[in-house]
């Protein structure tokens, strides 16, 4: 990015290759997930099913630290622009403090969790391994606030070949680590789907600890990592940063915490209704890796742009990141539309389930259009650091607008005068929910566009005003 810019076309370039390893590296950081439920599910069906109920404790906890972890991109990317690389390692230190401090909270909240509030009646064993799986998550935490944030700090340097090469490095890890733990192997006795949790706890302890060596040693990233900070803790910079990244954690977790009540919400309406909606939802979050990643790669290029207070630049950047929202839209939609049919069976052999996820995966097309638009702009506006924006949007379009519209859709309280062509129960069920969704990501995409203007136009204003007397004094002279 030190070269100046000559066209969108360049910048798309850029982009593309500051995100291409950051896709690959999400969709192996996605495999964890599907790998211990599969592997657990060959332990038994209660102990996929404890891994899989531990799991909704511990993927809200991962996403409010990952969301956290994502206001470093546009701080560090600012310096780099403006040329200040030597106040990277006073930033850096006080994001690795602030999010260990919330880790650890984090931490102590599923350990709770873990004693008090998991107890199941209809099957014991389902809620050992759930209590167990927890308990040993709750420990990686504060290790994943760790390498979160290292991985981040990587990305906002520039190398983002850093979260390819340790998205691969966690699967190679962990896969065989699960085997050992779950079935017993090497002198371990079998745990089940328990083996899942200790496994995680024990690879990413080993990741933390290669991924720091990695960043300690590497020539481009040595010198400005918060191990080199040489001016202390302050107080103000640690709520500095509190206050730029908890509203993306927050908001990270209540998009999670949305979908989450989505299932407990289509329960009443039976197993396959609920099964068929998670499949879906199963699909497009691993499709939303490649938006997200674009995503990263925009925050990254629109903060180095600001940092250099150069519009020219930030403008082009702005284009490109619209570019590759088209490009990842393409991408997503495709594979979810070819794959509507046949992608589902992989989760489940219940011809009606397979049936219902099918229409749900076309239901999933249009709104990832939709979620590719508010996600761009999103991280655009990460960019310009307005992450109080990110929460109260996403609060509104999840909240305000895709919940209730949905839930009143789903259980027919109301209707809409083109139902009809869907199906012959019209849109009540999980449809009502996902055009509940499509909803809110189109308020998302509208408001957030709104924005990222205000503040395009905002340091357009700033810097002429800036320039003004610089071109005045050289008249003068």
């Amino acid at each position: 990015m030190s070269n100046a810019p000559k066209s969108v076309s360049s910048q798309l370039i850029v982009l593309f290759k500051l995100a291409f390893p950051i896709i690959l590296g999400n969709f192996a950081y996605a495999l964890l997930g599907i790998t211990d439920i599969m592997m657990a599910g060959m332990a038994g069906t209660p102990d996929q099913a404890g891994v899989a109920i531990g799991g909704s404790f511990f993927f809200p906890a991962l996403t409010f630290i990952i969301g956290m972890v994502s206001a470093i991109h546009p701080v560090i990317s600012r310096h780099r622009g403006a040329k200040t690389e030597e106040k990277i390692p006073s930033e850096h230190a006080h994001s690795v403090l602030a999010c260990s401090i919330v880790g650890i909270i984090i931490m102590f909240i599923l350990i709770s969790l873990s004693i008090f509030a998991i107890e199941m009646d209809t099957d014991k064993r389902m809620e050992a391994v759930a209590k167990d799986y927890v308990l040993y998550i709750a420990f990686t935490i504060p290790l994943l606030a760790l390498t979160v944030n290292a991985r981040a700090y990587c990305e906002a340097m520039g190398n983002t070949t850093a979260t390819l090469y340790f998205g691969f490095l966690s699967v190679i890890l962990n896969v065989p680590l699960n085997y050992i733990f779950i079935f017993g192997a090497l002198g371990v006795p079998a745990l089940g789907g328990v083996g899942c949790g200790v496994a995680s706890l024990i690879s990413m302890l080993i990741s933390t600890v290669i991924i720091y060596a990695y960043m300690m040693l590497h020539p481009k990233l040595k010198d400005h990592h918060w191990l080199k900070n040489k001016t202390g803790i302050s107080k103000d910079r640690l709520l500095a940063f509190l206050k730029l990244s908890m509203p993306l954690g927050i908001s990270s977790s209540v998009e999670c915490s949305c979908f989450t009540l989505i299932a407990l919400i289509l329960s009443p309406l039976g197993p396959t209704a609920v099964s068929a909606h998670t499949i879906t939802m199963s699909m497009t979050s691993f499709v939303f890796n490649i938006p997200l990643s674009f995503g990263i790669a925009t925050a990254i290029m629109v903060g180095y742009a600001i940092g250099q207070n150069n519009m020219q630049t930030l403008k082009l950047n702005i284009k490109a990141a619209y570019a590759s929202m088209l490009v990842s839209i393409v991408i997503s939609v495709s594979i979810l539309f070819l794959g509507s049919d046949k992608l589902p069976a992989f989760f489940s052999t219940d011809p009606e389930v397979l049936a219902l996820a099918s229409i749900l995966m076309l239901f999933a097309c249009v709104n990832q259009c939709f979620e590719g638009i508010q996600t761009i702009q999103a991280f655009i506006l990460r960019g310009f650091k307005d992450t109080t924006t990110i929460l109260l949007v996403t609060i509104i379009a999840f909240y305000c607008v895709a919940l209730p519209l949905g839930y009143s859709l789903c259980y027919g309280y109301i209707t809409l005068p083109f139902d009809h062509i869907f199906a012959d129960t019209g849109l009540t069920g999980p449809r009502g929910f996902w055009i509940g969704l499509f909803c809110g990501l189109l308020t998302a995409a509208i408001l957030y566009r709104f924005r990222v203007l205000h503040h395009y136009r905002a340091l357009k204003h700033q810097l002429e005003q800036l320039e003004k007397p610089t071109q005045a004094t050289q008249a003068n002279a």
